[in-house]
């Protein structure tokens, strides 16, 4: 529902398709560098490193510390940036979620149109290009519509929080690998961002909110959803707490952001 949401009253034009597909490669690219990155985290965690490295938390990180910046009415800036993360996140990324070895683009396939979060990308999509939920929004209805998608989603949100800090340990087990893959996204982001910013400017132009959208956006840590998909205990606590640690990588970002506009 909340997926389908966003999709749906976002707005769609010449621009909104560019900036998709450059994210959706970015997204592509930085996947597959996961792969070639593995080497450099050694142990049992090694298989999830691709995974870590790219897709971005953005409803309950990039958005909030980019509305406090920009305001919330420049929300659709960076909500347009994570369409390509949610197609991409709910298709190829979840698909292999329990596979990190190779990819098996039939199975993904049937994977993909199984999946309740990716059928909801498209119907957000189909919705959002012919405007009809904007259209229940403006009639009588759109008070109903939107309490209903309130009680539907405000849950998930705590849900999602609850499982990311009940699967976080602290050990020294734990703390090394987390560390050397919040140095590996660092680094690997860093590029992707200013691999971005760069297409943005040559086949968008140049923007400073959608620039401040895609630092924000980009800066955030892997998806806090990826733990619910994941049956591996152990991998899921190393997921969690490496998620948790990154936050403070997002936080410092927006203080520098916040520093410079202010």
């Amino acid at each position: 529902v909340a997926i389908f949401h966003a999709l749906a009253t976002a707005e769609y034009n010449k621009e909104t398709g560019i900036l998709i597909l450059i994210m959706f490669v970015m997204l592509v690219v930085s996947f597959g560098l996961g792969f070639l990155l593995k080497p450099f985290l050694k142990g049992t965690y090694q298989k999830y490193l691709p995974f870590m490295v790219s897709v971005y938390e953005g409803g309950l990180m990039a958005y909030p510390l980019y509305t406090s910046l920009c305001g919330s009415e420049n929300l659709s800036r960076i909500a347009v940036l994570d369409i390509a993360g949610l197609l991409f996140g709910f298709s190829v990324y979840m698909g292999q979620v329990e596979n990190g070895e190779k990819i098996d683009v039939k199975k993904l396939f049937f994977s993909a149109l199984k999946t309740p979060a990716f059928i909801a990308s498209i119907l957000g999509i189909i919705a959002g290009l012919s405007k009809v939920i904007l259209a229940v929004l403006d009639s009588p209805f759109g008070g109903v519509y939107q309490s209903v998608e309130n009680i539907l989603t405000t849950s998930v949100t705590a849900i999602i929080l609850l499982v990311v800090g009940y699967s976080m340990e602290l050990n020294a087990k734990l703390l090394k690998p987390c560390i050397a893959t919040i140095i590996l996204r660092v680094l690997l982001q860093a590029v992707m961002i200013a691999g971005v910013l760069v297409a943005v400017h040559y086949l968008v132009g140049d923007d400073r909110l959608v620039n401040l959208a895609i630092i924000s956006y980009m800066s955030a840590p892997a998806t806090f959803s990826m733990q619910t998909f994941m049956k591996d205990e152990e991998g899921s606590a190393y997921v969690s707490t490496t998620n948790s640690m990154y936050c403070l990588v997002s936080i410092l970002v927006y203080i520098i952001m916040a520093v410079t506009i202010y």
